[in-house]
């Protein structure tokens, strides 16, 4: 059972770790973008994104949302393991990758933990990666996250609940799964105290609706 002082340490260590996250995200993505030979505004038309969004993520300002990696990592023609685990992303051509336990590239936001995995291995036909709800309301997004492509979440540990826009809220608990159209906009929170884990696959997006809590909203 968490206590105070055990949830304040919580806290302090997430907010290091996302400090540090946003810090390494910033310099791979200015570095990518002028070796592109690109400014704000082009990319900003590449990818969809604001060039508020942009400057803010360059500038350490905001840690973005998996929506905003996407669409970012379309926009510089990268895959997203490029953004989050630059100094390992190379291509290959026996497709195989291997990710040991604890092993994953983390990428921290207010509402999710994101543990990208087998990062070295760019044009992937979807994106593996264990996710740590950190939501608990559904009023922790500013808007439901919608997006192309398709998503399946299957619970390892916890209680969550997923709000979409056209569904009552569904609860899923360890070992159900779900699987739907990441264009209905949705929303996933921790529905009780226990740390709550969720094995996370999406579609590899070659480009992002601008919509929700992900993209040109990531505050």
């Amino acid at each position: 059972m968490n206590t105070p002082d055990r949830d304040e340490k919580r806290f302090v260590a997430d907010r290091s770790k996302m400090r540090q996250e946003v810090l390494k995200l910033a310099h791979t993505v200015r570095a990518l973008r002028k070796a592109d030979g690109l400014n704000l505004e082009e990319l900003a038309r590449r990818s969809g994104l604001s060039t508020s969004t942009l400057s803010k993520i360059e500038n350490r300002q905001i840690s973005p949302t998996f929506d905003t990696l996407v669409a970012l990592a379309s926009g510089l023609g990268v895959d997203v393991g490029t953004l989050v685990s630059p100094m390992h992303a190379v291509g290959s051509t026996g497709r195989r990758s291997i990710s040991r336990q604890g092993n994953g590239t983390t990428h921290e936001t207010p509402v999710y933990s994101y543990t990208f995995l087998c990062t070295e291995l760019t044009k992937k036909k979807f994106i593996p990666l264990l996710a740590t709800i950190k939501a608990h309301s559904v009023e922790a997004f500013p808007a439901l996250s919608a997006h192309e492509g398709e998503e399946f979440f299957y619970v390892l540990s916890g209680k969550v609940t997923l709000h979409t826009e056209l569904y009552e809220p569904t609860d899923l608990t360890a070992g159900d799964c779900i699987y739907f159209d990441s264009s209905l906009g949705h929303a996933l929170i921790a529905a009780d105290e226990e740390e709550t884990r969720v094995l996370w696959i999406s579609s590899s997006l070659e480009r992002i609706k601008a919509s929700g809590y992900g993209i040109g909203s990531t505050e």
